[in-house]
């Protein structure tokens, strides 16, 4: 075979193997975002479910596995690839001997105790972090962190949820905060509803996005001597799922969404509004 000839053959040979000879094309990889079943949890899929697709990412959503372990247990199957989670509550699952409660102590301790396997991308400004809020200024006049009503806390009556009860061992073992008494309550927006609602409850435990808007009308007590993990959001993933450009989309929404924008977009969806029409309004007001 002359040169030029032999030249025509492998330029033949290159161009069969960048149209695959004719060869069905392969079809695209799909990202599979999941959830827990809470409002808070399918409502962040969906935030980041829509990043992905800003990509030109084709991306399913898995929602309501379950409860967290369950969300977990889809990513660990490779059910799903991507579970938006909380900064705190993964460090607790994967080194829950960690002391960090402090944002970037804690992001550091989670990357080094994350299984093989899976990553996180950057935490979001976002978080569902555990508040100790009151709004009874009478009985705690100019307090701003919890130090400042650790010798009154005896005679105020604090609301919780059962979820969150552990807390008051935490307020109690670290500031010598002892309350009164304790009114279980159902769910978080009851725990806001009763805090200075006229029911003689002073203080509440609440989180502070899915407790709802309407905590915005409460003091939340800095935690000045860090009983509590930060609770940032964050995704958790799958290594090899993703590319640069879909784990750079992460980022954007790390950047731009608020506790109070999710505060606000859970108290929507309580009310009746779609979780995937919530996402994609705040999405596009963040360009993405």
């Amino acid at each position: 075979m002359s040169v030029s000839g032999l030249r025509v053959a492998v330029l033949a040979l290159i161009s069969c193997v960048a149209i695959s000879c004719g060869a069905a094309e392969q079809p695209s990889t799909t990202i599979v975002v999941g959830s827990s079943d809470t409002v808070d949890s399918e409502l962040l899929a969906q935030i980041y479910a829509g990043a992905l697709r800003s990509t030109g990412a084709e991306v399913h959503t898995r929602l309501d596995a379950g409860n967290r372990g369950d969300s977990l247990a889809a990513l660990d199957r490779g059910d799903v690839d991507v579970v938006p989670e909380l900064m705190g509550e993964l460090l607790d699952t994967f080194d829950s001997t960690s002391e960090a409660t402090e944002a970037d102590e804690a992001f550091a301790d989670l990357n080094k105790s994350l299984p093989q396997g899976l990553s996180v991308s950057d935490y979001a400004t976002a978080e569902d972090g555990v508040a100790l809020v009151i709004a009874d200024l009478d009985l705690f006049p100019g307090a701003e962190t919890i130090t400042d009503i650790g010798s009154r806390c005896s005679q105020a009556t604090v609301a919780v949820t059962s979820a969150n009860a552990e807390a008051l061992t935490r307020v109690r073992d670290r500031y010598g905060c002892s309350f009164a008494s304790v009114r279980i309550e159902a769910d978080e927006e009851a725990v806001v509803a009763s805090v200075g609602g006229g029911e003689s409850v002073s203080a509440g435990v609440i989180r502070t996005a899915s407790s709802g808007p309407k905590a915005k009308d409460l003091t939340a007590l800095d935690d000045d001597e860090g009983a509590f993990r930060a609770q940032n959001v964050v995704p958790l993933f799958r290594d090899g799922a993703l590319n640069e450009h879909e784990i750079k989309a992460f980022g954007v929404v790390a950047g731009e969404l608020t506790t109070a924008d999710l505060a606000d977009m859970i108290g929507e969806v309580r009310s009746g509004a779609r979780s995937d029409e919530v996402a994609a309004r705040w999405l596009g007001e963040h360009n993405l």
